[in-house]
């Protein structure tokens, strides 16, 4: 639905009582023209080898620049 940057390093989070999940602060870039559904990039064969694709849960991962315009591009 848009785009962020990290506004700080990763810190333990507060609410975990183990201390083990790291979060990181974000703050909003811009929004994008058209929200992209995790189904419409599952549906694209161009996401084939995206790991959001393969996972089970959202995470923070690498995207390519290939990866990154087809997102931008379906966006609108």
């Amino acid at each position: 639905v848009g785009i962020a940057k990290a506004a700080s390093d990763a810190y333990a989070d507060p609410a975990d009582k183990s201390g083990t999940a790291p979060v990181v602060d974000l703050v909003p870039v811009r929004k994008l023209a058209r929200a992209v559904t995790l189904a419409e990039i599952k549906a694209d064969r161009r996401f084939r080898d995206f790991p959001l694709t393969r996972l089970p849960r959202l995470s923070v991962m690498p995207v390519s620049d290939a990866e990154w315009d087809a997102i931008l591009g379906m966006s609108g």
